[in-house]
């Protein structure tokens, strides 16, 4: 049987083994849930590796002098709080460059669509023939191919054209049969642009994008957000914080908070097709693991939940992830505060492990990066994408809040 001594020296050279591989990059997915579970256990037990005492379990009270400053910063010298924008590491990294196509998008003042709408399935047309009031047809339909059918013109393919463009089109098509023909087209019912509202409001859904409108707008189109009540007082069950307009892949540039509640109209952009308007909910116990861990996502939050351990619940890190530090986006999504996080230093004891807070969103990058600014964007990016497949998949459940949360 091995003595405590052995047992300890054991662990700290698994550890030194595992700090290799991460500096190396080369731990697999499953060596990493193995290795951070076992540690997290230890830990649990033991306390922090680097502060055991060879030969000795420690004691309640050993475990309190763990709070030491030489080992991590007491109330005397507390631990840097979350900060916006950067961490306290001593590294100067070279600065990262982020992909265009991840930073956030900027709300357009006049949207295309308004200028030249162009045909899709869901519209409906009127085409008529200069001189020939017997030829006008009222609301055509578009297909769902994208195609309307008109005298000897059928099939024609539409979608994405302009009614003039239509018009045009038709008109060649059945010049064989009328030389002289000029065709006009009108818009009857306007269907093909959508954008949805989801999330908290009374009727979440598609609404059809038939003219100029605001997210307010399409808000109030949804009949307003969702209010509970509690012993007769009513409240709003939406956290604006971290609601969003998706668009194109990427989050819209503006602040629905600081529109709802400070009446700052300059956030009250115009829509365009295929945005999407997320409510959040202020109800849902709830953190998101995002990035290069194994199986990435929503998840429920325990009563007590850290850093490592919501790294290991997520099955570790992939061969692709950034091991040395992970970055944690706590509060609106729109002006967050993030602090980069050293897994090294936690799983030396050099620095406690972080709890995780409801609403967290914990972000592993591919790429190296030492300051908050190089990878907030992809979070970001990543979380409102993550919404986006969540509803599209229908997968975005609520999830049962227990008694004990």
């Amino acid at each position: 049987m091995h003595s405590n001594h052995d047992f300890f020296r054991l662990a700290g050279r698994r550890l030194l083994g595992l700090l290799a591989a991460l500096a190396a990059g080369s731990v697999g997915i499953a060596d990493d849930k193995q290795e951070l579970l076992r540690l997290l256990r230890q830990e649990e037990a033991y306390g922090p590796i680097s502060q055991r005492v060879p030969g000795k379990a420690p004691s309640t009270s050993a475990r309190a002098a763990q709070e030491s400053p030489q080992i991590r910063t007491s109330s005397a010298s507390p631990r840097p709080p979350i900060s916006r924008v950067r961490s306290a590491s001593p590294i100067a990294p070279e600065k990262i460059e982020i992909n265009p196509a991840e930073r956030r998008v900027k709300p357009k003042k006049s949207p295309s669509w308004l200028t030249s709408y162009t045909i899709g399935p869901g519209d409906t047309i009127n085409i008529a023939m200069y001189n020939r009031p017997d030829l006008f047809r009222e609301s055509v339909p578009v297909g769902p191919d994208g195609t309307v059918s008109y005298l000897q013109a059928i099939g024609v393919r539409v979608e994405g054209l302009s009614l003039d463009e239509v018009g045009e089109k038709i008109q060649s098509e059945i010049r064989d049969y009328h030389p002289r023909a000029k065709v006009f087209v009108t818009p009857a019912e306007l269907g093909s642009k959508q954008i949805a509202v989801i999330g908290q409001v009374k009727e979440p859904g598609k609404f059809a994008l038939d003219r100029p409108t605001t997210i307010l707008e399409a808000i109030a189109g949804a009949r307003g957000i969702q209010v509970g009540q509690v012993s007769g007082s009513a409240f709003e069950l939406a956290d604006l914080e971290r609601s969003f307009v998706g668009r194109d892949g990427g989050k819209l540039d503006v602040d629905l908070s600081k529109l709802y509640f400070q009446g700052d109209f300059s956030q009250n952009a115009q829509l365009e097709p295929n945005d999407y308007i997320f409510i959040a909910s202020s109800l849902r116990n709830e953190y998101y693991i995002l990035g290069a861990v194994s199986d990435p996502g929503r998840r429920k939050m325990p009563t007590k939940l850290t850093v490592l351990r919501a790294i290991t619940d997520a099955g570790g890190f992939t061969k692709e992830a950034y091991k040395m530090h992970v970055l944690l986006v706590r509060g609106s999504i729109h002006n967050p505060t993030t602090e980069v996080i050293n897994v090294r230093d936690i799983l030396t004891g050099k620095k406690a492990d972080i709890p995780i807070q409801n609403r967290d969103i914990l972000y592993v990058h591919k790429r190296p990066f030492h300051i908050a600014e190089d990878a907030v964007d992809s979070a970001i990016v990543t979380f409102v994408q993550t919404v986006a497949a969540e509803v599209v998949n229908q997968n975005y459940n609520p999830l049962s809040i227990g008694a004990g949360d």
